[in-house]
């Protein structure tokens, strides 16, 4: 367990993507707010908020914030806040895509192979620990980076509303903390679930490669569906492959009629003109995760990806140095 512990932390400190780019994003929305207040406070242009509603100034956006109903101002928040979950959830799946596809293919690039292969460790242990940040940490990085971009937007809000107190106060009431963070919990756990079989393949293509696994990894996919389709085959293997493309985490598809989103994340009919978000999140339901976990493609998704680990780890043991 301890040589295990240690291999994790070997992979955050070769990696430092894995630390840069969330303090990158967090420096972005720190930007982004400050933007957002110099724009107002210097009546530099004009926000439509609702219905083409123009905001210009400090003042005017909060008289408009605070005649809002309770509902429509939550929608406001909750939109935000999953905006920006999802901005920070796409760009961590494209470091969680590139560090994949390096982890087992950088060690013979740098020749460090024969270095690390004559330490103590089992080639499992060494792929299983890859697999792990893809699978454990990268989610709780995602979940933490954006629970500390939400917390930051809504105390640079509090300061404009400084000298309203009414309203600083009212933007912390309608945030709905706990619906937000189950939701986004959920949703983690589903989209790592979902793409647990492109994990097991960037893995594989790592240690088999020879050459940029990059070329491999999505050249084949790309043939399989092109072939699949320009010839209409019906093997339903253009269906498979490009339903787990990692495109966010609000756009994850199990298929036309069920949705890694199927459960309703509304609870009331207070819609805000101009806004999706609805004026409420919903924590899953039991049923929610039991229709989840009993499909058959999230089963064969896992049967797939522990395939191709097991290939990965199985590949790792005749690897050398030479590309």
């Amino acid at each position: 367990m301890h040589s295990f512990t240690t291999l994790l932390r070997r992979e955050l400190w070769e990696h430092t993507s894995l630390k840069g780019v969330p303090i990158t994003l967090l420096a972005f929305v720190l930007l982004a707010n400050l933007a957002f207040i110099f724009l107002l406070s210097n009546s530099t242009g004009t926000l439509s908020i609702v219905n083409g509603e123009e905001v210009r100034s400090l003042s005017s956006y909060l008289g408009f914030f605070t005649q809002l109903k309770p509902g429509q101002q939550t929608a406001i928040i909750n939109s935000t806040m999953i905006t920006t979950g999802m901005i920070i959830n796409s760009v961590l799946l494209i470091v969680m895509f590139f560090y994949l596809l390096d982890s087992l293919y950088g060690e013979r690039k740098d020749r460090t192979i024969l270095f690390w292969k004559s330490l103590p460790v089992s080639n499992k242990q060494t792929v299983l620990s890859k697999l792990t940040i893809a699978v454990i940490i990268i989610p709780v990085i995602i979940f933490i980076t954006t629970a500390l971009a939400n917390f930051m937007t809504l105390a640079i809000q509090s300061l404009v509303f400084y000298k309203n107190q009414y309203a600083a106060d009212l933007l912390w009431q309608q945030t709905d903390v706990s619906g937000l963070s189950m939701f986004s919990i959920f949703l983690l756990i589903q989209q790592t679930i979902w793409y647990f079989p492109v994990m097991g393949w960037l893995l594989f293509c790592s240690v088999w490669c020879r050459k940029p696994p990059i070329i491999v990894a999505v050249l084949i996919p790309v043939i399989l569906v092109f072939i699949d389709s320009s010839f209409m085959l019906g093997t339903g293997i253009s269906e498979i492959l490009l339903e787990r493309l990692p495109l966010g985490i609000m756009s994850m598809q199990l298929g036309n009629e069920s949705s890694l989103m199927a459960y309703n994340y509304s609870l009331n009919e207070q819609q805000l003109p101009g806004f999706n978000m609805s004026a409420g999140i919903s924590v899953p339901s039991i049923d929610d995760i039991l229709s989840f976990f009993m499909n058959v493609k999230v089963w064969m998704g896992l049967l797939i990806g522990f395939f191709f680990t097991g290939m990965a780890i199985s590949l790792r043991r005749w690897r050398d140095d030479s590309l």
